[in-house]
């Protein structure tokens, strides 16, 4: 190729690959490393309605921030008092603006508004949110500066509750909490702490609610489509003079429903069985003949011994919700279904519980010179001693001095065990159980001093994961001191729980605002653990505690 036509092709060449080179040199790319972004949206002052006014009665608030925002579905825009938005009317976003509209919404004469919107709003790009971020107004001529705080708690297990309502009324009357939204309220933290802001002096009822996410008030509108699920509440009337006041702790409990009876089975005789929808411990029953009492899940079983008409009356704390009507039972003289066994002790037997049996009814008498009961392959019966369960007589215990973990054969032969009816066992009843050695187990005494005798008191043990061990539960009435013995416990960790029961049912009743009940009150006491073969002491001084 000539020389004079080579040179500008190579200068040509050259150039477009110079030209190509900065197009690419030139391409925008996202930047690689820096500090990411940990900064939640900062209020723009100047572009948003201006904070803390008086004598004010806005259209609409509006809050811009210095970039584009969302809303955490997770996270609620409070406002105390609450406001009668009309349907679908709420806080939205407008590109980097908050708006809260306000227009036709009936606002209080002299009173401090408060819209909490805490960490609701967040950043677009890296999720950061505000932090407790609030906008105040009064509509009267001052901003209100006092407030109360406190702590929530579950009645039963005194731990701390989050994202409860705590709410002050200034109407005092008794059915103000039930039917009309609160002039104040906050929401507890997930301590459990609470404090109401913003509050004009003056005296105040106070409620704690765990609302039900479907409900749009803040009141207990027990009767309404979304009831709250739990309540707690202070039983006198606070007065707020000003700066904080602490009104210390309130005890919330689930509301107690309404007991319905699912199913009633009146087929055997000498039994009544009521399918409810809760558990059968939990209800009241009002009844007009005598009747043995088994609690049995959410199935309550009553027995008798003849048949006869009768109103049943089930509820709680003296509301009667549901009835059943017993019509004279004509099954015969006795019972169809042969008397048998129908629960016994599983796995290895603790030498302290015995050998445990459950009938299908009522036990009246054992004859021992039909029971035996054989260690290993030995010929010779071994003593024991035989016990009929004094709450639950379908249930009996076998007890005897166990020595070292062996098998054991117990025989109860045709007519050992006789029922309330004259029936007894027609077949035997043959078991080959496995005791543990008690060595295995621990023993545990608790000594209660100076009970107030007027106070009855339900006394039990829980384990770590706070289940009730079964068997531990002690009944106390009109005692000023109690000894309690447990024998052959698992090795573990133990605390005692004391229940004052100040309606002396024998049980745990949670509270109840429409009767102005609070929820029982419940003591737990910490115990040494307890090892194999040990025996640990406790001593509780309630006067001194």
């Amino acid at each position: 190729m000539d020389r004079t036509v080579l040179f500008p092709l190579l200068f040509v060449l050259a150039f477009v690959a110079q030209f190509f080179g900065l197009q690419r040199c030139a391409t925008p790319s996202p930047p690689n490393g820096g500090p990411r972004d940990s900064l939640g949206p900062v209020l723009v002052l100047e572009e948003s309605t201006p904070n803390f006014q008086t004598n004010f009665r806005p259209e609409r608030i509006e809050l811009t921030f210095d970039e584009w925002v969302e809303l955490d579905p997770q996270q609620q825009i409070i406002i105390s008092p609450p406001l009668d938005y009309a349907e679908g009317q709420r806080p939205e976003l407008r590109r980097r603006t908050l708006v809260i509209p306000l227009e036709g919404v009936p606002l209080r004469d002299s009173v401090t508004y408060v819209v909490n919107i805490g960490a609701a709003v967040k950043d677009l790009n890296e999720g950061n949110p505000t932090e407790n971020l609030r906008f105040v107004f009064a509509t009267g001529p001052e901003l209100d500066t006092a407030s109360v705080s406190g702590q929530v708690v579950d009645a039963y297990t005194g731990d701390p509750l989050e994202n409860i309502a705590v709410t002050l009324y200034d109407n005092l009357a008794d059915s103000a909490v039930f039917i009309e939204n609160p002039t104040y309220f906050a929401q507890t933290t997930s301590s459990g702490a609470f404090t109401v802001s913003n509050v004009r002096p003056g005296a105040y009822r106070v409620v704690a609610l765990e609302r039900n996410p479907a409900a749009r008030g803040y009141y207990a509108d027990f009767g309404g489509l979304f009831p709250p699920l739990a309540v707690g509440f202070l039983d006198s009337i606070v007065t707020v003079a000003g700066g904080d006041t602490p009104v210390g702790t309130i005890r919330v409990s689930p509301i107690a429903r309404a007991v319905q009876v699912q199913q009633a089975s009146i087929q055997n005789y000498g039994l009544i069985k009521l399918a409810l929808n809760q558990p059968a411990a939990n209800v009241d029953l009002r009844i007009g003949r005598t009747y043995l009492r088994d609690n049995f899940n959410d199935t309550l079983r009553l027995f008798y011994r003849e048949p006869a008409a009768d109103t049943l009356l089930l509820g709680r704390n003296g509301e009667w919700t549901d009835t059943v009507i017993v019509d004279g039972l004509e099954a015969g003289d006795a019972p169809r279904e042969p008397f048998t066994v129908v629960d016994r002790t599983s796995g290895r037997v603790n030498p302290g519980e015995g050998i445990r049996l459950v009938f299908n009814r009522p036990v009246e008498t054992a004859d021992t010179g039909l029971i035996r009961l054989y260690r290993d392959t030995f010929p010779d019966p071994v003593p024991y001693t035989i016990e009929v369960d004094t709450v639950y007589p379908a249930e009996i215990r076998l007890r005897a001095g166990w020595g070292d973990a062996a098998p054991y054969r117990l025989e109860m032969l045709p007519g050992a065990v006789t029922d309330w009816y004259g029936q007894t066992n027609q077949d035997s009843i043959v078991r080959t159980p496995t005791v543990d050695a008690r060595e295995k187990f621990g023993d545990l005494t608790i000594t209660l001093e100076n009970l107030n005798p007027t106070i009855d008191y339900l006394l039990r043990l829980v384990n770590e994961s706070g289940e009730v061990i079964l068997g531990t539960r002690r009944y106390i009435h009109e005692r000023f001191d109690y000894v309690a013995e447990y024998l052959s416990l698992q090795p573990g960790t133990y605390r005692m729980e004391l229940i004052y029961d100040s309606n002396g049912n024998e049980r745990y009743d949670s509270g109840d605002l429409r009767f102005g009940l609070q929820p029982e009150a419940v003591e737990r006491f910490e115990i040494e653990p307890l090892r194999a073969n040990w025996t640990v002491e406790k001593t509780i001084d309630l006067e001194n505690n």
